[in-house]
């Protein structure tokens, strides 16, 4: 028991040893701050200061910079290489030093000691140099593979951008034209003894809207005035796209008139135009050479443009119903049009017109577009009776004022009957046959209304009687 006394003595003695020479040793040589912290990037030829300092005044300042012999630094030293003394004098505990160009050989550790004034011992403080430099290529840009880098709607496609050699790293993205694509996950590994390296990843379920677009990998560094760039543009393959009816106004009839449409397809599609019975192809006019067709024209990528002329548009024009067919490997889409003489509806006027135009096809009967026009009117002109109908009602205008005037005097003769009929209490009238006599509850009050015999039960003999009476009773 006394020798686990002893050691655990000497072991608490040596611990109180430890701390008091660590203590010693940190007042002996004070911890040296630096400014900046830990590293520093700066481009070639551009002006550096570094700062170290500790608390206690100085004897020395010495500095060492990568690829140059170490320098002694003091105040008020005049510098032929460019490398000074910066600080508020040695006794405040400054050494620093600024670097009025910095060379690509500056790229490294950097060193600075500071010897207390009072100590024969310097203390060492140190900051990363690194010496910007740009990558010397554009970025690479990898795409996940494709048969001839042709997509379809709906693939996913893997995207990889690289930026090499760049000090420090490049910062990398990917882009679909403008638009920053979201990253799966990036790696950026750096070395400070070689180049390095940045890498970003990104996926996407492509869209036939993403066809003819470029997957843009954007590389920036410090060293650089301006990103450097690598693309590539996106070839997606998609049938042709659904479209509602598609309406044309303002023809005249005798003049010339053009259908025109425009078609979302990759690759080409063949494009067929049906009128009635007959179909016209690409570029063909119909058999009696008044209808005519153009060659689609690509307009962007994916996007055609085709037009049906009509040399003197007629009456019968209108009322056919025109279907433009497209068909490329990817599948067959059917476009529907309509021709009208009247002016172009405006605002919900035309959502309101294609609605039931596309109703009517797919009810399978037509429906001229005067006849649609006259719908939409009609209703226009539904809803303006109903809510005036509601405003008269509400405020008792118009054909209501009457109805409000006979509610009105209603009221009022039904509260002037039930004065007229109020029949006093009188003894002498118990014997009455003609006073209806009704029990009053103790402490209430007698309802006029029910008094009255007249309003009550409707009975006019009871009147009439009442009259005769008042007669005979008259006095000669």
């Amino acid at each position: 028991m006394e020798r686990l006394r002893g050691n655990a003595k000497m072991i608490l003695w040596s611990c109180f040893f430890v701390v008091v020479a660590v203590s010693a040793q940190g007042y002996n040589n004070p911890t040296v701050e630096v400014e900046p912290r830990e590293k520093v990037v700066v481009k070639v030829g551009k002006p550096l200061r570094v700062m170290c300092r500790i608390g206690v005044p100085l004897a020395g300042c010495r500095v060492e910079i990568p690829g140059l012999a170490p320098i002694i630094l003091k105040p008020n030293q005049p510098s032929d290489d460019g490398i000074s003394y910066d600080g508020a004098g040695l006794e405040t505990g400054q050494c620093g030093v600024t670097i009025a160009n910095v060379k690509d050989s500056y790229h490294g550790d950097f060193k600075c000691a500071l010897q207390p004034a009072d100590s024969r011992s310097e203390t060492i403080g140190s900051l990363k140099i690194i010496v910007a430099k740009p990558p010397p290529n554009r970025p690479e840009l990898l795409l996940s593979q494709a048969p001839g880098e042709r997509y379809k709607k709906g693939d996913r496609i893997e995207m990889s951008c690289s930026a090499l050699a760049g000090r420090p790293s490049a910062n990398v993205s990917l882009f679909l034209d403008n638009e920053t694509l979201p990253r799966d996950n990036s790696r950026f590994a750096y070395n400070t003894n070689e180049d390095s390296m940045a890498t970003v990843n990104a996926s996407r379920i492509l869209d036939w809207s993403d066809n003819g677009k470029y997957i843009r990998c954007v590389a920036e560094h410090i060293a650089l005035d301006t990103p450097m760039e690598a693309h590539k543009q996106l070839q997606v393959y998609f049938p042709p796209q659904e479209q509602p009816t598609i309406e044309r106004f303002g023809y005249v009839i005798g003049r010339a008139g053009i259908i025109n449409a425009t078609v979302y397809a990759n690759p080409k599609p063949n494009f067929v135009w049906k009128v009635g019975d007959e179909e016209i192809t690409e570029g063909r006019t119909d058999q009696s050479q008044r209808l005519q067709t153009t060659t689609a024209r690509e307009t962007r990528p994916g996007q055609w443009y085709v037009e049906l002329k009509i040399d003197s548009v007629q009456k019968i024009d209108t009322e056919k119903f025109y279907v433009l067919e497209a068909r490329n490997p990817e599948g067959t889409t059917k476009y529907h049009f309509r021709l009208s003489t009247s002016p172009v509806p405006e605002g919900a006027l035309v959502h309101l017109y294609g609605k039931l135009s596309d109703i009517s096809h797919a009810l399978g009967f037509d429906l001229d577009a005067g006849f649609i026009i006259g719908i939409v009117v009609g209703i226009l002109v539904l809803l303006l009776l109903i809510s005036l109908i509601i405003f008269a009602r509400a405020t008792g205008r118009w054909c209501f004022a009457a109805r409000r005037r006979g509610d009105e005097e209603a009221a009022g003769g039904a509260g002037a009957g039930s004065e007229a009929h109020i029949t006093p209490g009188d003894e002498d009238d118990d014997q009455d046959p003609h006073i209806i006599d009704e029990k009053i509850p103790h402490g209430g009050q007698e309802n006029p209304i029910h008094t009255s015999t007249e309003y009550v039960n409707g009975r006019n003999d009871i009147k009439d009687v009442q009259r005769k009476d008042e007669k005979t009773d008259t006095p000669v």
